[in-house]
């Protein structure tokens, strides 16, 4: 007798990576490894009528389109809580990446009948009009303001992920030599930093933007944040580190990190991103940022679990 197919909802984005991954290929993928596919676009209700019998939720597009459900999924209070599996297709694909996902549709695939499942936790952050989370990071200064200057340039002669991250990195280098720095505090544990910054970092993942990896040893799943912190002094090693990515040269951030589970800041500039979303207040904010443990489960490659 044949064993009944394993039923997943798909939540695919047709757009990420260009459109070359289609509904079509993932589904027939799928089922070559014995998965029944409740499909839908990443523009619609995806997380809507979710029937008992999903094994789990697969979520194929890029580092967005992953943020996006899993934002959705918490909103709803966790009530269509499943383990999710991760088809990156995208540019940077930062959040897979970080957790040893490939880019590989089938090979990817075809470890999930034998997964392991790794926690996931996610930034919570207090003090703005109303409570706001993360996934990726919560950032102050370079970031913010190299998302924003890209939003309003013109990317007509782009023409690969490759050509995307050399502008994003040369505009990076660009902004880091010319970026004022801004006076900020941050209480972590028992000290207290009041520095004039470049940027502020609270990361939950490895990788950020242009796929730097700003914190070698972040693991998601541990419990703590990497808290990375450029202050003025350190302008000039920032510069020689971004430099020597564009060069090629194998490199790791000059920067240490500072793990902990909670901290407050206060920012006296306007440049802030939450993940991939720019949040400008004015001159001023005050802000709680606290981790919520373990409150996802990924399924990952028990070869590259670490």
């Amino acid at each position: 007798m044949k064993k009944a197919d394993k039923l997943v909802r798909l939540v695919h984005n047709p757009t990420a990576g260009a459109g070359k991954h289609s509904k079509t290929e993932i589904v027939k993928i799928m089922k070559s490894y014995g998965y029944k596919c409740s499909y839908v676009a990443s523009n619609s209700k995806s997380l809507k009528d979710i029937v008992p019998e999903t094994e789990f939720i697969a979520i194929a597009g890029g580092d967005g389109t992953i943020r996006k459900t899993i934002m959705n999924l918490l909103s709803k209070k966790l009530k269509f809580k499943r383990p999710i599996a991760l088809l990156p297709f995208g540019t940077a694909n930062n959040i897979a990446t970080s957790l040893g996902i490939t880019e590989d549709v089938g090979k990817n695939i075809s470890t999930w009948d034998s997964y392991k499942l790794r926690n996931f936790d996610v930034g919570q952050v207090l003090g703005l009009e109303k409570a706001a989370y993360f996934i990726e990071a919560i950032g102050f200064g370079l970031f913010p303001k190299l998302i924003e200057t890209l939003e309003s340039t013109n990317t007509d002669h782009i023409k690969s992920a490759e050509d995307e991250f050399e502008l994003a990195l040369d505009t990076l280098l660009k902004i880091s030599q010319s970026y004022p720095a801004i006076s900020c505090r941050i209480e972590i544990d028992d000290q207290i930093i009041e520095k004039d910054c470049l940027m502020v970092e609270v990361m939950n993942i490895s990788r950020l933007g242009p796929n730097l990896k700003l914190s070698e040893n972040a693991d998601p799943g541990d419990g703590f944040f990497d808290v990375v912190i450029v202050p003025e002094e350190k302008r000039n090693v920032m510069g020689k580190y971004i430099q020597d990515i564009i060069d090629g040269k194998k490199t790791t951030s000059p920067i240490k990190p500072i793990q902990t589970k909670k901290l407050n800041i206060t920012w006296k500039g306007s440049d802030i991103h939450i993940d991939d979303e720019i949040i400008n207040k004015g001159k001023e904010i005050n802000l709680t940022i606290s981790l919520l443990h373990s409150l996802l489960e990924i399924i990952v490659n028990k070869e590259e679990l670490k």
